[in-house]
C-alpha cells in the first residue's frame, strides 16, 4: 500500500464524503478515479472504449483476488499485454497463452468458415460479431 499526502481541506472533504455516503475513504477515491476515467473515455474510439470496459472487468477480478501486481497495470500496459477474459471468467494475459485449456469459441469458428466467402456476408458477420462481443462486455461491467 501507497501512501498519498493531500492537504488538510482535501482530506477533511473527503472524510465528509465518505462518512455521508458509509464508505471508506479509499472507495470514495476509487469512485471519484472511476469517473474520471469514464469522464476520458468519452473521447476514446469504440474499440479503446471496449477494451477499457474490459481493463474494468480485469481490474475488479484483480482487486477481489487481492492481485496487486496486475492491479497496477495502467491501460497502456494492458493494451500491450492483455490477452482476454476466459470462459471461467478469469483476466488472462498474453504470457499466458498455452498455459491452460481455452475451449473453442463456436462463434469465432463460424466467423472463420465465411470468412474466405463473399465479402458483404463477410463484412457483415465481423459487425454482427463485434456488436455481440460489445454487448457482452457491457453487461458485465
Amino acid at each position: 500500500m501507497a501512501n498519498l499526502i493531500i492537504d488538510e481541506q482535501l482530506a477533511e472533504r473527503l472524510a465528509q464524503v465518505a462518512e455521508r455516503q458509509h464508505k471508506p475513504v479509499e472507495d470514495v477515491l476509487r469512485e471519484a478515479v472511476d469517473l474520471l476515467e469514464a469522464k476520458a473515455a468519452d473521447s476514446l474510439t469504440p474499440e479503446q472504449q471496449m477494451y477499457r470496459k474490459i481493463y474494468s472487468i480485469a481490474r475488479r477480478y484483480w482487486r477481489e483476488h487481492n492481485n496487486a501486481d496486475r492491479l497496477a497495470l495502467t491501460d497502456e500496459q494492458l493494451d500491450e499485454q492483455f490477452w482476454l477474459i476466459d470462459p471461467d471468467g478469469i483476466p488472462r494475459l498474453k504470457s499466458e497463452e498455452g498455459t491452460f485449456y481455452l475451449p473453442p469459441d463456436p462463434l469465432e469458428s463460424m466467423i472463420g468458415m465465411i470468412k474466405d466467402g463473399p465479402s458483404d456476408l463477410s463484412q457483415t458477420v465481423r459487425e454482427t460479431m463485434a456488436e455481440v462481443y460489445r454487448a457482452k462486455y457491457d453487461r458485465l461491467v
